[in-house]
């Protein structure tokens, strides 16, 4: 029992070392070298664990997407028709980017190798899909929630580069609730029905899941 919660304890250490250097460098610029000596652990240790680095960064996107999907269940539980829920969905993904090494890592990860890392869109897309919903109740035409979606998306990617640059949360939290009171005039959006504009939320990290079996990444090797 106690080797298994050690051998756990090391490749909880390692996805963490691996999701730090793919935040911060990137898939191409992550090597397993700097990955093993950051988790403090031997590159025979690492190998043990994973294979690969296509390994390791499935293990980091799959994790880190599990946390986002319950991290999001909030914006699933809102009710008020408008475009409260999608400005609160942008909120707190960036409250949990800023937080969760791993989920920031996979959302970078996303972006870079499109068709390997579709298991983070697939994390808070079913929060997205309610919030539409609400927005439709709101008024909102179906052309309107196409804009809505394409904005999600480019919010999503704005909001990542500016954590990423070093821009303080709270801001950038307060940047989309403003931009989503503007989009709600734009979009002529019931009053009251309005985005909330700067919460300055926490949400808690919850616990990550076991590793799930590995599927097919598509990630190159290095």
């Amino acid at each position: 029992m106690l080797r298994q919660a050690r051998a756990e304890q090391t490749r909880s250490s390692l996805i963490d070392a691996a999701a730090a250097q793919f935040a911060r460098n990137g898939y191409t610029g992550a090597t397993l070298a700097r990955i093993s000596q950051s988790a403090g652990v031997t590159s025979g240790a690492l190998t043990f664990h994973f294979l690969t680095k296509e390994d390791l960064a499935h293990a980091v996107v799959t994790t880190g997407a599990a946390a986002a999907r319950s991290a999001l269940r909030e914006v699933q539980q809102l009710t008020v028709p408008g475009l409260a829920a999608v400005s609160r969905l942008t909120q707190l993904l960036a409250a949990f980017l800023e937080q969760d090494v791993r989920a920031h890592a996979a959302m970078r990860l996303a972006y870079e190798c499109p068709h390997a890392c579709a298991t983070w869109e697939e994390a808070w897309r079913p929060a997205l899909v309610h919030a539409l919903g609400l927005a439709q109740a709101g008024g909102a035409t179906d052309t309107e929630l196409a804009d809505i979606e394409l904005l999600v998306a480019y919010l999503l990617a704005g909001a990542e580069a500016q954590l990423r640059s070093g821009r303080p949360v709270r801001a950038v939290e307060c940047d989309l609730g403003r931009l989503w009171q503007r989009a709600a005039a734009g979009l002529g959006a019931r009053p009251g029905h309005g985005p909330v504009p700067c919460p300055h939320s926490r949400i808690s990290t919850p616990p990550l899941p076991h590793r799930t079996p590995r599927e097919k990444t598509g990630f190159g090797e290095g």
